[in-house]
């Protein structure tokens, strides 16, 4: 999800964690730039309050800028500028109605402020209202017709409201715009997949591999689909290149990706390697039980996949694999 920032200090504010960072495809590289951001570079000075607020926000003092823009507005009840900044440091605190009423005052002094129409699209949508944020994202795409993040947020709005068609237009639209943002291409590839188109899809995935460089978020998610559209090869590679994206141990679940796609590609003495490696470290998560389970299985080893599948049953008794795991132990139990 990306909120936007009139000011020309939004990189900093993005950088901080409040909406999506840009991504970058390579260390040498300039990081992306949306349309949207580089217009937000030209925008009109702000008010001494207004800028006051924005330096605060961008060392991520959310409540020092509150304090700041609340002044703005009282002085200046039509700064649109000044109602859209109160609105992300309220974000910032997770004060998510007065955020929502604070972009309504910023729409409200400035109908054509985009980034205010953007930012509140994106909270409703954040609050399960698609429909209301796609009205939102609509309006700010109007007056911005080449607002790339506002039509990356439509995309994701339109998807959950079932609009598979028109959330495929608004992706392309963003690859149009922004060639190396890599989100846009990530879910029309699962898209793709979604609909059956395979092919479309692998070509799709593969072409967002270098623009995820350094992201294990985009690189997990690209990983998982190249899996599943069939290149079982270069999904091993983006997810080890996850795995090692950040000094941060990678959450279970990407490891267990891993596994996945490595015996996917035929190399199961490493996926099983992999698993046992993460029941090693995690011993209760219980989904790397049961993947392992399935492999010791498939390769005959009867009695330690029961094993397994008992640990799994054990830590999830009600989980969503536990009807298939009790099938599968009768059955491994059986051939032992």
């Amino acid at each position: 999800m990306r909120r936007v920032w009139i000011a020309a200090i939004a990189a900093s504010l993005m950088g901080a964690g409040c909406g999506g960072a840009r991504q970058s495809t390579g260390a040498d590289e300039a990081p992306v730039m949306f349309e949207d951001e580089a217009a937000a570079n030209a925008a009109p000075p702000a008010s001494e309050d207004v800028a006051r607020g924005e330096a605060l926000l961008a060392q991520g003092d959310a409540e020092g800028a509150e304090a700041a823009f609340r002044a703005a507005v009282e002085e200046t009840p039509g700064d649109g500028r000044a109602h859209l900044d109160l609105g992300l440091a309220l974000e910032m605190q997770e004060r998510w109605a007065d955020a929502e009423a604070a972009y309504r005052a910023a729409v409200e002094a400035d109908p054509e402020l985009p980034e205010a129409l953007n930012n509140l699209g994106v909270l409703l949508r954040d609050q399960d209202r698609p429909d209301e944020a796609v009205t939102f994202l609509r309006r700010a795409i109007d007056v911005r017709p080449g607002f790339a993040s506002a039509y990356l947020n439509l995309g994701l709005a339109l998807e959950e409201q079932g609009d598979a068609e028109g959330a495929e237009a608004a992706y392309r639209r963003v690859i149009e715009l922004a060639p190396r943002e890599p989100t846009a291409r990530i879910q029309l590839g699962m898209l793709q997949l979604a609909s059956g188109d395979q092919d479309g899809a692998l070509i799709t995935l593969r072409r967002a591999v270098s623009a995820a460089a350094g992201s294990r978020a985009h690189l997990s998610a690209l990983g998982s689909g190249l899996r599943r559209a069939g290149d079982a090869d270069m999904a091993v590679r983006v997810l080890n290149d996850a795995i090692v994206a950040e000094e941060a141990e990678a959450p279970p679940a990407i490891v267990a990706e891993l596994a996945l796609a490595q015996f996917a590609a035929g190399a199961r003495p490493d996926a099983e390697a992999t698993l046992n490696g993460l029941i090693t470290s995690q011993p209760r998560y219980a989904t790397a039980h049961y993947l392992l389970a399935n492999m010791l299985a498939a390769r005959e080893a009867f009695g330690d996949a029961a094993t397994h599948y008992q640990a799994y049953l054990r830590i999830e008794p009600d989980g969503p694999q536990a009807d298939q795991a009790r099938a599968r132990l009768t059955y491994v139990r059986q051939r032992r």
